[in-house]
This record gives C-alpha cells, sequence and structure tokens, in this order.
C-alpha cells in the first residue's frame, strides 16, 4: 500500500476527531445561557469556532490526498500489508478509531459522573456549575463516537468495500 494512501487515511481520522470538537463545541454553544443584550453578533458569537473547526475539517477532508501528496513528495515508500486486504484495514481503521475516542474520553466521562453526583449533593444555589452539564458533553460525545465506531466497524467496512468494488468495476 503507497504511503500516500495512509497519510490520506491518517489524516481522515483526524478530520473524524475534529468534527467530533465540533459536536461538544455545538452543543456547548446551545447551552450556554444568552447574555441580556442579544444582538445578533452577540448571540452568533458561541458558534463561532464551531463552524470554523467545521469549515476547516471539511476542507482538510476534501484536501487530504493533495496534503498526503505534499507530505510523501519524495518518498516512494511502500508499506507491504503483506495478506491483509483492503476491508482488513477498514476495519482496523474503525476500530483504532473507537478505541481512541473511548480510551481518551472515558476517564473525563468518570471524572465529570463523580463531579456531578457528589456536588448535586450541595445546595446548588451555592455552586451555580451544577447547571453548566455542557461540560460533561464532549467527553461524552467521544465516548458514545468510540463506541459507535467500535460495534459499527463490520457493517461499515463492509459498505466501505462494497462501494469501492463497484467503483472499480464501473
Amino acid at each position: 500500500m503507497p504511503l500516500n494512501s495512509i497519510v490520506v487515511i491518517v489524516i481522515r481520522l483526524f478530520v473524524l476527531n475534529s468534527l467530533l470538537c465540533v459536536l461538544a463545541l455545538t452543543a456547548s454553544a446551545v447551552m450556554t445561557p444568552l447574555p441580556s443584550k442579544q444582538s445578533f453578533l452577540v448571540v452568533q458569537m458561541p458558534y463561532v469556532p464551531a463552524v470554523l473547526m467545521l469549515i476547516v475539517a471539511v476542507l482538510l477532508w476534501i484536501l487530504a490526498p493533495v496534503v498526503a501528496r505534499l507530505v510523501t513528495r519524495g518518498v516512494d515508500a511502500s508499506v507491504s500489508v503483506g495478506s491483509l486486504s483492503r476491508a482488513d484495514l477498514y476495519n482496523f481503521a474503525f476500530v483504532f478509531l473507537g478505541l481512541f475516542f473511548i480510551l481518551s474520553s472515558i476517564g473525563d466521562v468518570i471524572n465529570w459522573l463523580h463531579y456531578f453526583a457528589t456536588a448535586s449533593q450541595e445546595s446548588p444555589e451555592r455552586d451555580p456549575r451544577i447547571q453548566n452539564l455542557y461540560q460533561l458533553t464532549r467527553p461524552c460525545l467521544t465516548l458514545a463516537a468510540g463506541l459507535v465506531s467500535l460495534l459499527g466497524a463490520p457493517r461499515w467496512t463492509k459498505k466501505l468495500v462494497g462501494r469501492e468494488q463497484k467503483s472499480e468495476v464501473a
């Protein structure tokens, strides 16, 4: 398998991680209370980071082959994958992404759940952070995306391989 193809896969895995961050930023913006002054600019300001990150992620997804060619320019390396099929590589990518998301978020989820469980026993009037559950959304979304990727790996692999085989035949 050409090194160029591997770089494209890695870039696109990072784009998927960025899209998860976009979901978390959007959830944070939706849950943030609006200020008393509600001009259009003030209302839209919490969404700006999510929109910018989404634009960058989409552009990077589209430009991944170009970036991979630039990164691997002058290197004609081919990585021997032996008897691994394209389906094996896709399956590995989904399992890797799922495990990465799960392992990178499980600690935060447990930490925040513990915090909210212990802080909720105190008076909510004294601790305004109780209202800010959006701090829990990013690790929970990451955990959920990891579980979806890990559990859906076989089905998505079949779909991607089937789509590629159809395009090669045509």
